[in-house]
């Protein structure tokens, strides 16, 4: 078998060691920012994402599905990723200098942020796509890692001062790095030489994302919903605390991610994952890893959270106790979706995030008004649960399958 173990290791490595300097960051804004103001900055950046994914469309995984079958579309598709890119720009510009500062009543950053941070997080998406294609894990690290490291000795340097630093600095100094991360990955993904030329119809392109475009959009929605009804009907602070926790959270999705991000184009191909058995002994170390991580998160987060992120954040603890099961099982179930992804069915995906959109929507819209956060963090978790036994309940036979290629 070819070195997968090997490449896996080394990225997960990598990835962790420069999640960390983002660990962080988020950490020092927070600070400088408060329960309050962090948790509703944070929700605004969740919004503006929501925004990139949707003209996504998807794009990402479809680079990576065809390039794992066919080099030599590189070219091609990177023009087409930048073709999006332009529109989307264009589009931003406009949003931001003409129609936001008249309507807004949900974003409070300035223009230039909303354009940078936009821009650069589309750029990302796209051509860390096209690098996970071409296998070039170990230069995305690199890239990530200098610039979160230079971020963050900017941050400690030039906002040491809490009583002066507002949202506004914070988030164009936050979007400029986005947009220095997203620039050199699509520099560096243009670099890259190839032998061969062929190229994918705009229909083929498109059609092989935007399935996978709409499960994530309903995904992110199911992950994120409950923010809001935080933000609704609980303080500030609470806010602060309930965001910290979903973003604690995201980590276990993150590190699961590594390891799919790193899987599908070998899956795509069938030269990894070709049984449930190897697959199941692949990742029965990182399931492991990622069920130490909620146990020791649960023995040290009544003192660590303070610690780390102050006095506010006195909810924290409690609210993550409810919500661990919960990431635990987001955690394996995204590594249950790269064999999906990897096989081209993903019907299924969206049917269970579908499913726990809805069951969060409707008892959130119950609950919440009453019980506040404590109720969202129990149906969120819970949700969690199910959609990942649902997932579950029919992956085994997805090896089985052959991979459905688009036409």
């Amino acid at each position: 078998m070819i070195n997968i173990a090997t490449i896996l290791k080394h990225n997960v490595i990598g990835k962790l060691l420069n999640h960390l300097f983002v660990f962080f960051i988020n950490i020092y804004i927070v600070r400088l920012l408060g329960a309050a103001g962090s948790g509703s900055y944070f929700n605004e950046l969740y919004l503006l994402n929501f925004v990139v994914f949707i003209f996504s469309a998807g794009l990402d995984y479809a680079a990576i599905r065809l390039l794992a079958q066919d080099r030599g579309l590189l070219y091609n598709i990177n023009r087409k990723l930048f073709t999006v890119v332009i529109l989307f720009a264009v589009l931003v510009i406009l949003l931001a200098v003409f129609i936001l500062p008249n309507e807004n009543r949900y974003i409070n950053q300035p223009a230039i942020a909303i354009v940078l941070f936009t821009i650069g997080n589309l750029l990302l998406i796209f051509y860390q796509g096209v690098l996970s294609a071409l296998k070039k894990f170990n230069l995305q690290n690199i890239l990530l890692g200098v610039c979160n490291l230079l971020f963050l000795a900017y941050l400690f340097f030039f906002f040491n001062d809490a009583h002066l630093i507002t949202v506004s600095e914070i988030a164009k100094a936050y979007a400029i790095l986005f947009f220095i991360q997203g620039s050199l990955m699509f520099l560096f993904s243009f670099a890259e030489k190839q032998q061969y030329a062929t190229s994918v119809r705009w229909p083929v392109f498109i059609r092989s994302g935007i399935y996978i475009m709409i499960s994530s959009l309903v995904y992110f929605a199911f992950l994120r919903v409950d923010n809001f009804f935080v933000e609704r009907y609980s303080s500030g602070n609470t806010l602060g605390n309930y965001v910290q926790c979903g973003k604690i959270g995201q980590y276990f999705l993150y590190f699961s991610s590594i390891i799919s991000s790193t899987l599908l184009p070998f899956i795509s191909t069938e030269t990894v994952g070709a049984s449930f058995y190897e697959w199941k002994k692949m990742m029965k170390p990182y399931i492991g890893l990622l069920v130490g991580a909620a146990l020791a998160i649960a023995a040290s987060g009544a003192y660590l959270f303070p610690l780390l992120f102050g006095e506010d954040f006195n909810e924290m603890y409690k609210l993550m106790l409810i919500l661990l099961p919960g990431f635990v099982c987001l955690g394996v179930l995204t590594l249950l979706n790269a064999v999906y992804i990897g096989k081209g069915n993903i019907r299924r995906i969206f049917l269970g995030d579908l499913m726990g959109l809805a069951l969060v929507l409707v008892f959130d819209i119950i609950f919440v008004p009453t019980h506040g956060a404590y109720a969202a963090a129990v149906i969120s978790s819970a949700a969690y649960c199910l959609v990942f036994l649902f997932l579950l309940s029919s992956f085994k036979k997805q090896f089985s399958l052959p991979y459905k290629m688009p036409h």
